[in-house]
C-alpha cells in the first residue's frame, strides 16, 4: 500500500500521487510523448522492473497515466499522460529550471540522456520569441532523433522523427549544448564540420534564436562548461585527482578530477595542473573527436602550459582521440555506431 502524508493539503496530496521516487521522472519521459515500457526501463537507467511496474500502476490509478495499444504490426502497449498528467508539464518545467541553478558535478555511474537535456530546452523556452512562428526542427544529437513544433507562441517537443521539418540539425553532444547556449553559431559549426545541416539555414537560425538560451541566463557564455562537461568519461579518470583550466578566448574556467568525479566553474584556478588554451571551435572539434590532441598542438591552433603529461591525461578523461587510436578504439566512441 502506498505511503501518503495524511494531511488535508493540496500540496500534500500531490505528493503523495508523484512525490515518491522514479514517479516524477517517469512523467518526465512521458511529457515526450507516449513510450513504450522498454523505452521507460532505457530512459530510466537504474529502476528495476518491479518498481517501474508498481509505479505506473499507481499512476494510472491516480489518472496521471493512461495505457493504450499501438495498432498492428507492432500491437505493443504503451503509456502515455492523461490530461491530469499533462498538466504537470509546468511543474516539471519550474523543477528544472531550478535545478539548472544548482552545482553541476559527474560522478562515476552517472548517466546521460540526450532526452534530459530536453526537458532544459523546454525549460528555458520564451513564447515571447517565437510569436507567429510556426515551424517543426528536427534535431540529431549523437544517433538520438527528436523533433520541436514551435505553433505561435507553442511548443511541443517530441521524441524521433518529423514530417517534412524546416531544418534538421545532426550534431554532437558537445555543439548541441554549445550551439543552444548561442556561444558558435550554425553556420560556422556547419563549415567547421561540427554539425550538418539538411534545409534551409535561416529556419536554422531560428531555430536556435528561439530555443537556445538567452545571454541574461547565462551571461552569454557560460555554457561552454556544459559542453565540456558532456565529453567528460569518469571511468577513463578513476585514481586521477588533478586540476584542469581551460582559456577560450578571454573565458577562464577549470574542471577538478577527483577519482572519476568532475566539478566545474568558472575562474582560473590556483592548482591547475595544465592550462589549455585555444578557440572554441577548436575545443569542439577535440571534444567531438574530430582533431586529436597532437594534432592540434602539431597545427598550433592550441597551447598548452603546464605539465604535457597532464595535459594527455585531461584528454583521456574528457574523451579526445590520441592521434593514432581512431574513433572507434579506445580513445572514443567505442558505443557509437
Amino acid at each position: 500500500m502506498a505511503r501518503s502524508y495524511d494531511q488535508s493539503c493540496p500540496a500534500a496530496r500531490a505528493l503523495d500521487v508523484v512525490g515518491g521516487r522514479w514517479s516524477i521522472l517517469i512523467v518526465r519521459e512521458l511529457l515526450l510523448g507516449p513510450r513504450r515500457y522498454t523505452d521507460l526501463v532505457a530512459g530510466l537507467p537504474g529502476i528495476g522492473p518491479n518498481v517501474l511496474a508498481e509505479r505506473l500502476r499507481a499512476l494510472r490509478e491516480a489518472g496521471v497515466v493512461s495505457q493504450a495499444k499501438l495498432p498492428p504490426p507492432a500491437a505493443s502497449a504503451i503509456y502515455e499522460l492523461t490530461e491530469l498528467g499533462a498538466a504537470m508539464r509546468p511543474v516539471v518545467d519550474e523543477l528544472t529550471r531550478w535545478g539548472m541553478r544548482l552545482p553541476t558535478s559527474t560522478r562515476p555511474g552517472d548517466t546521460f540522456r540526450i532526452s534530459w537535456a530536453l526537458g532544459c530546452l523546454r525549460a528555458s523556452f520564451r513564447p515571447e520569441q517565437a510569436s507567429g512562428v510556426r515551424e517543426t526542427y528536427e534535431i540529431r544529437v549523437d544517433g538520438d532523433t527528436f523533433h520541436l513544433r514551435v505553433d505561435d507562441g507553442v511548443l511541443d517537443i517530441r521524441h524521433g522523427s518529423a514530417m517534412a521539418p524546416a531544418c534538421a540539425i545532426t550534431t554532437d553532444l558537445g555543439t548541441f549544448l554549445a550551439l543552444g547556449a548561442r556561444l558558435v553559431d550554425i553556420q560556422d559549426a556547419v563549415a567547421r564540420g561540427l554539425a550538418q545541416l539538411e534545409g534551409e539555414l535561416p529556419a536554422a537560425e531560428r531555430a536556435i534564436a528561439i530555443l537556445g538560451a538567452h545571454p541574461e541566463a547565462t551571461g552569454g557564455r557560460h555554457g561552454i562548461i556544459g559542453a565540456v562537461g558532456a565529453t567528460f568519461r569518469p571511468d577513463r579518470a578513476l585514481g586521477l585527482r588533478e586540476t584542469y583550466e581551460f582559456m577560450i578566448g578571454d573565458l577562464i574556467f577549470h574542471a577538478r578530477v577527483d577519482d572519476g568525479t568532475v566539478e566545474t566553474d568558472i575562474g582560473p584556478a590556483a592548482d591547475a595542473a595544465v592550462t589549455l588554451v585555444t578557440d572554441l571551435g577548436t575545443l569542439l572539434q577535440m571534444g567531438a573527436g574530430y582533431l586529436p590532441l597532437e594534432d592540434a598542438l602539431s597545427a598550433q591552433v592550441v597551447a598548452v602550459d603546464g605539465d604535457l603529461e597532464a595535459a594527455i591525461r585531461m584528454a583521456d578523461a574528457f574523451g579526445v582521440v590520441r592521434a593514432g587510436r581512431g574513433m572507434g578504439g579506445e580513445g572514443r566512441d567505442e558505443g557509437k555506431g
